[in-house]
C-alpha cells in the first residue's frame, strides 16, 4: 500500500470521527504550548508535531530483520502523524475550514515522509518504537495559511517636516503581547484578534506571508504570570488584555475598544504586526 493510498485513509478516518485525536493543551518546558493526542503532539510555541508509530516482529516464528521492523515502525508513525497534520491544517480557527485538496494532501504527504527520528527503542514485548518530528514552519504553513494573507511592501517613513509633530522621547514598541488568560482561547495556525465592534486588529491584511510562513502568524505561550519581554516581541511589547472568545467557532480573541483604539494609535504598529511579532499568552 502506498503512502499516498495512507494518506487518503487518514483523512476519511479524520472526517468520520476523531475520537482518537482528543487534544489536552498542557504547558511543556519554558511556559511551551502543548497539544497532547493519543499518538503525538504539537508544540505550538516551537512549531514542532511529534507522532509516534509501534510495530511488533511477525509471529510464528518467522524473522525480520531489525530494518525491516523499523520500516514498519516508521509507517505508523507517519499514519499518525498525517492524522495530527490534517487536524491542525483542518482546524484553524477561521469561520469556514479550507476543503481537502490534492495539494494538501501532497503536502502533508511530503511533510511525513521528509519527518526525522526524534527517539528509536525497542519495547519489553520486542516491538520497537519510534517518534518522528516535524516543523510546522515553512512549507506546510505555506500551504495551509489562508491565500489571502499575502506580502505587505515596505513602508515609506516620511521625515518630519514643518507640519508633522516631532517624534517623542518614548520608546517605540517593538511587539505585541495578548494577555488572553482565562478566556478559553486554544491555540490554532491562524488566529484573528478584533475589536468589540468586529473590527480587525490584527489579521491576514496586516500580515507579511514572508514571517507567517517563516515562523508563524504568532507565537503562544502558556505560563501563569504574563511575560515582560521575549525573543519573538522584542524588548518593548505593548501588552493588550484580551476581553473574551468570539465568533461562530469561539476562535476569535476579542479585546476592548479602548485597547483596539490604543494600538491604531500606534504607529509601529505595522512594523512588528507585518513581521508577526506577536505573542498570545494562554492558561497553563
Amino acid at each position: 500500500m502506498t503512502l499516498t493510498t495512507h494518506v487518503k485513509i487518514a483523512l476519511c478516518l479524520f472526517a468520520i470521527s476523531t475520537t482518537l485525536l482528543v487534544p489536552c493543551l498542557q504547558a511543556g518546558e519554558e511556559n511551551e504550548c502543548v497539544t497532547r493526542y493519543e499518538h503525538g503532539q504539537v508544540n505550538w510555541s516551537t512549531g514542532t508535531v511529534l507522532a509516534t508509530g509501534k510495530a511488533s516482529p511477525l509471529e510464528k516464528g518467522i524473522s525480520e530483520s531489525p530494518d525491516a521492523i523499523l520500516e514498519k515502525t516508521k509507517l505508523d508513525a507517519r499514519r499518525n502523524l498525517i492524522e495530527i497534520l490534517n487536524r491542525i491544517a483542518f482546524d484553524q480557527g477561521s469561520e469556514t475550514s479550507p476543503p481537502p485538496g490534492d495539494t494538501l494532501m501532497a503536502g502533508i504527504e511530503k511533510l511525513a515522509m521528509d519527518a526525522t527520528i526524534a527517539e528509536q527503542h525497542f519495547t519489553s514485548d520486542r516491538a520497537m518504537e519510534v517518534t518522528l518530528e516535524a516543523k510546522m514552519f515553512g512549507g506546510f504553513l505555506q500551504l495551509v495559511l489562508p491565500e489571502k494573507i499575502g506580502e505587505i511592501p515596505p513602508l515609506k517613513i516620511l521625515p518630519p517636516g514643518d507640519d508633522h509633530p516631532k517624534p517623542s522621547d518614548q520608546k517605540k514598541y517593538t511587539g505585541l503581547i495578548i494577555d488572553a488568560r482565562g478566556l478559553g482561547i486554544q491555540p490554532v495556525i491562524y488566529p484573528v484578534i478584533v475589536s468589540e465592534q468586529g473590527n480587525e486588529i490584527y489579521s491576514a491584511r496586516f500580515i507579511s506571508r514572508e514571517y507567517a510562513v517563516q515562523g508563524g502568524v504568532c507565537q503562544f505561550a502558556c505560563t501563569p504570570t504574563l511575560p515582560l519581554v521575549t525573543e519573538k516581541t522584542g524588548p518593548n511589547p505593548l501588552i493588550i488584555r484580551g476581553l473574551r472568545k468570539g465568533g461562530k467557532t469561539n476562535r476569535l480573541i476579542v479585546i476592548s475598544k479602548s485597547d483596539a483604539e490604543t494600538i491604531e494609535k500606534t504607529a509601529e504598529r505595522h512594523g512588528f504586526m507585518k513581521e508577526c511579532r506577536v505573542v498570545i499568552v494562554l492558561d497553563r
